[in-house]
């Protein structure tokens, strides 16, 4: 059962890796909100089970996650406004994902290939960070 929801888990990670190498901002958004879509009701369900705190906590910050990463249709029109949003998004991004990692090395409940997918997803915004100022992404129009 463990290596299943690790599996599971790993599917979101593959999207956001995908939005990465294909410089598609929607996949890479959507594999950020699809893991805090599986994190946020399991962490629920452990502070109802347990009544511990810090799962209130963690679900929290993957619901914010959830909310900043939730995809929208609005393209790329390299403009200043535009970057520096991304910029905050995927700081944003990152930093909750370095403390995923610390989430899951303090708890023994979690499986630890779950330090990796944290960490994947803690680089991914600074290589998308890099292509976005390194002006790799191609400039669409927002009809």
């Amino acid at each position: 059962m463990d290596f299943i929801a690790s599996f599971i888990l790993l599917t979101p990670v593959i999207i956001a890796f995908f939005g990465v190498l294909k410089k598609k901002r929607f996949y890479f958004l959507l594999g950020y909100t699809l893991y805090s879509f599986l994190v946020v009701p399991v962490e629920l369900n452990l502070f109802v089970l347990s009544g511990k705190f810090i799962h209130l906590m963690v679900a929290a910050l993957w619901f914010a996650q959830f909310i900043i990463a939730f995809p929208n249709s609005i393209n790329y029109d390299g403009s200043k406004v535009f970057k520096l949003f991304d910029l905050k998004v995927f700081l944003s991004l990152m930093v909750i994902n370095i403390i995923g990692i610390f989430v899951v090395l303090n708890n023994p409940m979690i499986n630890n290939i779950c330090v990796y997918y944290h960490a994947i997803l803690a680089t991914l915004p600074i290589v998308a960070t890099y292509l976005l100022f390194a002006n790799k992404i191609p400039i669409q129009d927002n009809d």
